[in-house]
């Protein structure tokens, strides 16, 4: 028996360790999830044609009938996306549906409260809001620019975006399928009825900033620099009138892997003329930018109802801003944006994120460059800062200067 334990030894060993190291190699390589690299040709480029490398697939968010009202999400906050809540009782949850994520398949119970109707928030929240659409009226869309946009991968029909939509990419993207991200960013910053900019065209990059192994991801921005200096390859194919101007980042760095790549090319897109904006402007343009609160039935043209936004406001009434003439702040909680998963379809989120302020920022710029050609990124901040509006709240007693609201009214008139 003991000479049968050695030999059984002897043939197990082997196979244990080329596991483990075979486990290994799957880890550091991002497990079955390696990143997809794919390019559209360059004749394709020049000559205008609309072209996708892929097109991702999207399943339908189904979660079934809730039994109970759901636990609080960090990020979702009360998250009754793709639910059917018919069978609760909300009449008394005022509080807790002031944080909810619903969509456009959500089922609601009869019992709600008596002010909330979530048809009417979900339609106020398309609303770009401080003027935008008054800008679109007098046509003011961004019509003639192009805006680049790096992010997940993205359902590309929705019918909010599909006719901005010039390319597809794919650069270090580690998505299996079309992810929420893509398509809120895409459709907040040149959606046809909840973007800032329904005239502007868009070029995509999906890339995922990183790899996936055992259930999270490792880091690695240097796809991100990457991502930005494949933008700058495309526009020397593009024609001077389709140029791309702005390329929208819903991702901030200071000193992960890539950080200091991801500053120079963003200094190498400066002297093509091209503003990327990222949740970290201060790093490459000297300014701050922030995301505004606001209630769900609030008038989201309104400049007075804006506060700081749900994620920073403790934050805020607590210690303030310690230098807010460096704070430019934009629109981002109470928002309605594309499904990623349903063509037609929409998802509300009442608290939002610094990814919501970037792409509405980029879709700014292009109302601002349609008026003004030759406008700069320098120009456009330094103008956006001259023109906005500076906010005082109180707040149990105490003062709080929040900053500088954008106007766009005012900017868009100040650069004509």
């Amino acid at each position: 028996m003991k000479h049968g334990k050695k030999k059984y030894l002897l043939i197990i060993l082997p196979v244990l360790v080329l596991t483990a190291g075979g486990i290994l190699v799957w880890y550091l390589t991002g497990g079955f999830m390696s990143p997809v690299t794919g390019r559209i040709e360059d004749e394709d480029y020049r000559a205008g044609n609309r072209k996708y490398y892929r097109r991702e697939q999207y399943f339908p968010l189904q979660r079934g009938v809730l039994s109970e009202i759901p636990e609080i999400d960090e990020n979702m906050g009360l998250d009754l996306r793709g639910s059917d809540a018919s069978s609760l009782d909300l009449a008394q949850e005022r509080a807790l549906l002031d944080l909810a994520t619903f969509d456009s398949a959500t089922v609601w119970p009869e019992a709600l409260p008596e002010d909330f109707f979530p048809e009417r928030i979900m339609e106020t929240g398309k609303n770009p809001g401080l003027g935008i659409r008054a800008l679109h009226e007098k046509g003011i869309t961004g019509e003639g620019v192009s805006i680049a946009i790096v992010d997940q991968a993205l359902n590309p029909e929705h019918v909010e975006y599909a006719d901005n939509l010039m390319n597809y990419e794919l650069l270090h993207c580690s998505d299996q399928a079309a992810q929420m991200h893509g398509s809120a960013v895409t459709s907040i910053a040149v959606g046809k009825t909840c973007g800032v900019a329904p005239g502007a065209d868009v070029y995509y990059i999906a890339s995922t900033f990183g790899t996936y192994g055992f259930g999270s991801m490792k880091m690695d921005l240097n796809y991100m620099a990457d991502s930005i200096d494949r933008v700058l390859e495309i526009n020397k194919l593009l024609p001077v009138e389709k140029k791309i101007r702005v390329i929208s980042i819903s991702r901030g760095f200071s000193s992960e892997k890539g950080s200091d790549e991801v500053r120079a090319a963003i200094e190498r897109a400066k002297e093509e003329d091209v503003f990327v904006i990222t949740t970290s402007t201060d790093a490459n343009y000297g300014f701050a930018l922030m995301g505004l609160g606001r209630e769900q039935t609030a008038d989201p043209d309104s400049v007075s109802v804006y506060g700081p936004g749900h994620f920073w406001s403790g934050e805020f009434y607590r210690d303030g801003i310690a230098d807010p003439a460096h704070i430019l702040l934009v629109p981002m909680d109470a928002r309605t944006y594309a499904s990623w998963y349903d063509t037609g379809g929409y998802e509300f989120a009442s608290s939002g994120g610094l990814s919501w302020s970037v792409p509405w920022l980029a879709g700014l710029y292009a109302l601002c460059l349609q008026t003004d050609q030759d406008l700069t990124p320098e120009e456009f901040i330094q103008t956006a800062f001259e023109t906005g509006t500076v906010q005082t709240l109180e707040y149990e007693g105490t003062s709080y200067e929040l900053g500088t609201i954008v106007d766009p009214t005012a900017l868009t008139e100040a650069l004509e």
